[in-house]
């Protein structure tokens, strides 16, 4: 009955720890000044185990392999045997780890893989020293108390990762509404009101690169949908009412930062064309005219360039705000009196946002 109980203890840690050959994409968030040493985004919770032996690879080849000696759940601290391009590894460098079977490393220095892979230090701060090969390579003990559990506990609490590359797709929301209402008396007994109010409700999505090596990750996808009012009633009583229903379509690009970075502002520059349909009417007042309610749809297009700053948190909330020239054209068709009319909106604009990336 025992043994029926510790299996059944044990076998979930099996069952969620990765197999031979399967890959997970991952980031460095720290590693050593000598490259033995690395702490990477990725831990229990993806089914990492102490003992696991791994590739680093990017797309030019294998940068090194390495064994895993402390694990928590959202972090694990490799140790590296066999550095094939110390280049690649930098801090929130994104790679391919695969897993694969441990290597056995003679104690023979002249049959090493790699004989400058061996340290001639097994403690210290790993930071600055070069690190023991791990247990399951055959060679040296990991006898290195200077990275405890609790010591990768309070990385792991303490630490917020600094990039959320991994999070490649961002909702964004814009809200601007106010609701007021216009009443005017006219020396002629006569009394008007109307709603004097405006709103614009955004919704829109960004994407991003998952490669941050590549020349066009600093460029993102944006897209929106948008909905605008504006109402306003005039001293005599006349008023105004303008809707609009707007599509746009455009680019962010980022060339001072990286736009996975988190706890910093992130500058970038926005340019867009806009395409919907408006939907404009009027109501008179004390004036004289024909016909007291007159109104015309139409559809519009323009576009919208820009400047602005992004912010997130490690969890992938984010706030941006943003100044751009906003230019729209508007077509009507004839209205009650036959008459047909172009319209142009343009100027600057304040736009500030909030938004969530997964």
């Amino acid at each position: 009955m025992k043994t029926l109980i510790l299996s059944m203890l044990l076998i979930p840690g099996f069952v969620f720890a990765l197999e031979i050959d399967e890959k997970l994409t991952v980031r460095i968030v720290k590693s050593s000044e000598s490259k033995k040493t690395l702490m990477i985004n990725r831990g229990t919770e993806d089914g990492l185990v102490e003992g696991d032996h791994a590739k680093f690879i990017v797309t030019a080849g294998i940068v090194a392999r390495a064994v895993l000696v402390k694990v928590s759940p959202t972090r694990s601290v490799w140790s590296v045997y066999r550095l094939v391009n110390a280049d690649f590894i930098n801090n929130d460098a994104v790679m391919t780890i695969k897993i694969s079977p441990a290597v056995k490393i003679t104690k023979d220095e002249t049959q090493t893989l790699v004989q400058d892979d061996t340290p001639t230090k097994v403690s210290g701060d790993p930071t600055t020293l070069g690190i023991p090969l791990a247990e399951g390579a055959q060679d040296l003990s990991v006898t290195d108390e200077s990275l405890s559990d609790a010591d990768l506990k309070s990385l792991e609490e303490s630490r917020s990762p600094v990039s959320i590359v991994e999070k490649n797709i961002e909702i964004l929301g814009i809200i601007n509404v106010s609701a007021l209402t216009g009443a005017t008396d006219s020396g002629n007994g006569k009394s008007f009101s109307n709603a004097q109010t405006s709103h614009h409700f955004e919704l829109g999505g960004e994407y991003y690169a998952r490669t941050e090596r590549d020349w066009y990750s600093r460029l993102s996808l944006v897209g929106s949908a948008a909905l605008m009012r504006l109402s306003n009633q005039a001293y005599n009583g006349s008023a105004s009412t303008n809707d609009v229903t707007e599509f746009s379509l455009g680019t962010n690009w980022h060339p001072f930062t990286l736009p996975s970075v988190t706890g910093d502002f992130i500058p970038f520059f926005h340019a867009a064309f806009n395409f919907g349909n408006v939907k404009s009417s009027y109501t008179a007042g004390t004036e004289t005219i024909t016909k007291s309610d007159l109104s015309s749809n139409g559809s519009s297009s323009g576009f919208s360039l820009g400047f602005g700053f992004k912010f997130y948190t490690y969890k992938g909330l984010g706030a941006r705000v943003m100044v751009d020239y906003y230019s729209r054209n508007e077509k009507y068709t004839e209205d009650e009196l036959k008459n047909t009319h172009t319209k142009k909106v343009s100027g600057p604009r304040l736009m500030l946002g909030l938004s969530y990336r997964f």
